[in-house]
């Protein structure tokens, strides 16, 4: 071929029209790979189509393809491994249209992408069918496939029973049990397992075709293959994908997609949403302006999110905050803290709402994050507004007043011994109701811990430190000292992976709350930061519980660090009583345990008592979230 001559597209005449390829039959494999491009509307239904779904593969166009229009033959550039999927569809005399983005889409041009890229799920569902490619064959996967059908044909039987059936014929087939495990493993790994766009391909197309060079399946049975390999509880992010890759009975709102499909991968970050619409509920359906910047489109999701959903859509928000992280936007100060950064996989760093350490569980969904008193979120014009109980009126009350974070573990035993006791003196000097606070911080210390030995990482000896410890404790009844001191020996731990702070609110006649809070060393928490209690986790009752008046043991909160430009005016009630709304930025989120210094618990009421008598004088605070 001397000159190449490249295939210039057709312009799409309508919305709903695309482009579709046949190829032309081959007497020989090595044949050069031909095709002519026809366009045909959607709505007409007069064309039967099938979807291919496959990985683009590296980004190195070193292959042909021919395209014939009328006398004209002209090129596209394609990958090996589109390349490859062309072959083995012609070799099985597959030459009804078919439509494949590396080719009906016109790559060059921005303007039609974003058009037709959110309706590809459109595309996938309104096929005939699809062809699913794998990549070639190695030399295990005629094996493999084996397993795939036999596993199919095993009588469907409780969980143990099933696992037992799976077990067996693993061995039959692979002989040693682990090297079966890592057949099947190597083969989930494959990358069309870990991208996001074959997630809605997968799910939508009435039926579909796996192929791994010249074997294939329906996918129906590669899903329940994967479906009864799960009973073995060796299951991994890519198998749980391969078990979910049918139609679902109920479609999902798309911060449920997010969540639950947070490992799979895409080049554009605006694609972690794009691949997701067409499994969108249509109650949830979200407008995708794909023309904008990722960090555009992340804010639209987030910013429907909290326009049309309920309170409890609003909280969802937060946790996909917590868990995402937000999206950093140096260059633009005016862009949202509240956005989180889809980009990213999930990361539980602290019990947010939920003692599962390990995100990759079988945990639900949390539709209704937290319990008891919740935070309840607004959105308007100037932004997103959070109300929450304070025992005072004032945010500004409810603020940092101690912090105290490490960049890592010391190097030396006596670096851990001093700052191990320099923050217990900071945090409680001798005061009359010093064994409440303490009591208060070590209930919280032991739920973190709890919640962090789940991963089983958590190394709290240091007998030096222990010794310093015990002799703090001494201070308390001696009927919870030995409980204190368990809760508090695990501190130079926490000190080395987190920051810790303390928090206080003084009411208009000298009453005092304060609180403790851990938190994500990179949250940049800093002594005067605003704390918005968004939900309690459920609390449970031990030998001291009673010694915390409040009753609560853990409370997940937002930190806010207020700004300094004008705030809009609250415009409800009388002209007398309007007040400025106070305005901040999310700095960070932790969880806390929040007190009411109230009568001690000698004076006979119970915890029941006082948490409900706490509740009826606590007020409304609200603030604006920029």
């Amino acid at each position: 071929m001397p000159v190449f001559n490249e295939c210039h597209y057709e312009p799409l005449s309508a919305e709903d029209e695309i482009r579709l390829i046949v190829l032309d039959p081959a007497t020989r494999e090595e044949d050069p790979l031909s095709c002519s491009i026809i366009q045909r509307r959607r709505s007409t239904k007069t064309t039967d189509y099938f979807a291919v779904s496959y990985v683009w593969g590296e980004p190195v166009f070193s292959q042909n393809l021919e395209i014939r229009c009328d006398d004209d033959i002209s090129y596209i550039r394609i990958t090996p491994n589109v390349d490859a999927l062309l072959r083995r569809l012609r070799a099985l005399d597959i030459l009804h249209c078919l439509w494949i983005d590396a080719v009906c889409l016109n790559q060059a041009d921005e303007m039609e992408k974003a058009q037709q890229i959110p309706m590809m799920g459109r595309i996938f569902g309104e096929a005939k069918g699809a062809h699913i490619w794998l990549g070639p064959e190695d030399h295990m996967t005629a094996k493999l496939f084996t397993f795939i059908r036999e596993a199919n044909l095993l009588p469907e039987v409780a969980k143990v029973e099933m696992s037992k059936q799976m077990a067996a014929l693993m061995k039959t087939l692979f002989g040693e049990g682990l090297h079966a495990l890592r057949v099947f493993d190597d083969f989930s790994n494959r990358p069309w397992f870990s991208r996001r766009w074959i997630i809605q391909e997968a799910c939508l197309a009435r039926q579909a075709t796996v192929y791994c060079g010249s074997h294939s399946v329906p996918l129906s049975s590669l899903v329940l293959a994967a479906v009864r390999f799960q009973t073995l509880d060796m299951s991994s992010y890519p198998i749980k994908v391969m078990a979910n890759l049918r139609n679902p009975t109920t479609k999902l709102t798309l911060l449920e997609l997010l969540w639950n499909f947070q490992e799979s991968h895409c080049l554009e970050p605006k694609d972690r949403v794009a691949a997701l619409l067409g499994l969108v509920h249509d109650n949830h359906q979200f407008h995708l302006d794909y023309t904008a910047h990722w960090a555009e489109v992340y804010k639209q999701v987030a910013a429907s999110s909290f326009s049309f959903g309920d309170n409890d859509t609003r909280l969802q928000v937060m946790l996909h905050l917590f868990e995402f992280g937000a999206v950093s936007v140096p260059e633009d100060t005016t862009y949202p803290s509240w956005v989180p950064d889809w980009s990213k996989s999930r990361q539980r760093d602290l019990p947010y709402h939920s003692f599962f350490r390990n995100i990759d569980t079988y945990e639900p969904y949390p539709d209704y994050p937290g319990y008891s008193d919740q935070a309840t979120l607004t959105f308007h014009s100037d932004g997103l507004r959070a109300h929450w109980r304070s025992p005072f009126s004032e945010p500004r009350s409810q603020q940092v007043i101690f912090v105290a974070r490490y960049n890592s573990s010391a190097k030396y035993e006596e670096q851990n011994m001093q700052r191990v006791i320099n923050t217990l003196h900071l945090l409680f000097p001798p005061s009359p109701n010093s064994t409440q606070r303490i009591l208060a911080f070590s209930s919280l210390l032991k739920t973190v811990i709890k919640f962090l030995q789940s991963g089983r990482d958590v190394k709290t000896k240091n007998l030096s430190c222990d010794t310093l410890i015990r002799n703090f404790t001494e201070r308390l009844p001696e009927s919870c000292r030995a409980e204190a001191f368990n809760s508090l020996r695990p501190l130079d731990y926490v000190l080395a992976h987190f920051c810790i702070f303390e928090l206080e609110s003084v009411g208009p006649r000298g009453e005092v709350s304060t609180g403790y809070g851990v938190s994500s060393p990179q949250m940049q928490i800093q002594i005067g930061d605003v704390v918005i209690p968004l939900w309690n986790m459920e609390w449970k009752y031990d030998r001291y519980t009673s010694y915390i008046n409040s009753g609560e043991t853990t409370t997940t909160v937002l930190v806010v660090r207020r700004v300094k430009e004008p705030s809009p005016q609250e415009t409800t009630g009388p002209s007398s009583k309007r007040r400025e709304v106070e305005t901040g930025r999310i700095v960070g989120w932790a969880v806390c345990v929040i007190l009411d210094n109230q009568p001690s618990h000698g004076d006979g009421l119970s915890v029941h008592t006082k948490w409900e008598d706490y509740l009826y004088r606590v007020q409304r605070c609200q603030m604006r979230l920029i």
